[in-house]
């Protein structure tokens, strides 16, 4: 028989270690998130009132596909921890399909801001 201590003790170990283990849901909610912040924010079009038009410049792209990136990497955990869904596989090939376009982008606009007007 153990101490009453000491079955606090475990008991109390026990609790702390299933509280802190990796959860994929906590993964899924991060990732929509930072999407859900991107789209917000770091994916958006600023306004030029000169031209009176939305613009977009690398500094923007950059900082979308980051956050974009950030996103799919914790999709990609909640997979691997167990979640499975439809939704989730349809969203991480959304995901994946953004950050293709928006390296894409990067590249011609990075190039477009070097060339001579």
């Amino acid at each position: 028989m153990l101490p009453r201590s000491a079955v606090i003790a475990l008991a109390l170990c026990t609790v702390l270690t299933s509280a802190c283990k990796e959860n994929g849901n906590d993964y899924l909610d991060a990732g929509l998130r930072l999407l859900g912040e991107a789209e917000r924010g770091d994916c958006k079009a600023g306004w030029d009132d000169t031209k009176l038009q939305n613009t977009i410049d690398g500094t923007t792209v950059a900082r979308c596909l980051d956050k974009t990136k950030q996103a799919l990497e914790q999709l990609h955990k909640a997979r691997d921890l167990g979640v499975e869904t439809r939704e989730l596989e349809d969203l991480i090939a959304k995901t994946e399909e953004d950050v293709r376009k928006l390296e894409t982008m990067l590249k011609m606009v990075s190039r477009m801001s070097h060339e001579p007007p």
